[in-house]
Parts: C-alpha cells; sequence; structure tokens
C-alpha cells in the first residue's frame, strides 16, 4: 500500500486595500474594485457638471468620468490639472476614474474597525495600521451616488 501527501486546498486570497493620498489625509479602496492607476495628460471639462466631476478622459477607447472625492468626502476641491493622477475603479459594468495625489502602496484589508456615524455615506470604516489608520472608502456606494457613472466608448453612445 502506498500513501500519498495530503494535498491541502489553495488558501484563500487576502482581500487588500490600496491605499490613496487625497491631500494630507490616507484613504484606502478595496483591490477588488481598483482597476489601474493612470495619469491623464487631457480631459474634457463638462459644462454645468455637479462640483465632484472634474470632467471625462478617454482611456483607451473609452470616455470615464474622472471624479474629485473631496467633495463627496466634505474636503476642498482639487485642483485638477493637465497630468491628472487617478485610480479608476470599477464595479458592475461602473467605471470612474477618482482623482488623487498619490498612490502609497497596498495594505492587508484586516483589523477594520466601523465608521462613526457622523463620517458620511461613502465611509465604510478604516484600516487600522501601524503607520496609521487609513479611512477606508465605500467604493460601491460612490459609484452607485455618480447616478451610473459609466464609460462609454469614446466617440460613441
Amino acid at each position: 500500500m502506498t500513501t500519498a501527501p495530503a494535498v491541502s486546498p489553495p488558501a484563500p486570497a487576502q482581500a487588500r486595500a490600496c491605499l490613496i493620498r487625497l491631500g494630507n489625509a490616507l484613504y484606502a479602496a478595496e483591490v477588488r474594485f481598483a482597476r489601474e492607476v493612470v495619469v491623464f495628460d487631457e480631459y474634457t471639462q463638462v459644462p454645468l457638471a455637479p462640483p465632484h466631476l472634474i470632467g471625462v478622459a478617454n482611456l483607451r477607447g473609452r470616455l470615464v468620468p474622472l471624479v474629485d472625492l473631496r467633495p463627496l468626502l466634505g474636503l476642498e476641491p482639487a485642483r485638477a490639472t493637465r497630468g491628472a493622477k487617478a485610480l479608476v475603479v470599477e464595479r458592475d459594468q461602473l467605471t470612474a476614474a477618482f482623482l488623487i495625489d498619490d498612490v502609497v502602496g497596498l495594505e492587508p484589508l484586516e483589523r477594520l474597525t466601523a465608521p462613526d456615524p457622523d463620517e458620511g455615506e461613502f465611509i465604510a470604516g478604516h484600516l487600522e495600521r501601524s503607520a496609521g489608520a487609513a479611512v477606508l472608502l465605500d467604493v460601491s456606494r460612490i459609484l452607485t451616488a455618480l447616478g451610473g457613472a459609466s464609460t462609454v466608448p469614446a466617440g460613441g453612445s
């Protein structure tokens, strides 16, 4: 009789968060929603758009809304310029590019604490870390609140 070593099932992938900086504040977005970080050299402003909609940008043939999260989070709006850095996020065919100042890195999505009741609807909690807490964004709720902001083929409808 021969025996084979026991085979363990693969360990589930650990959830992670992408840490981003908005001004002096540290925020986090779940990696499952993050697609890429891009620099938009050009974008088109949208007349009469709400303050959080900076404009739209062409991302490899798809028009993507460029969103400033700061007004949605109760912060001073950013001054978007050419060369704007953005975190592209996606959920259920909804895509947007969140204007950011910088990417700090990736962290395991553990040691989460609940948001304070007065923090607003777009905060999912806090990611406690040795280097200081990061505010976890509720990307799903933000995309839903944007009213169906989604990508459209450039030049199409």
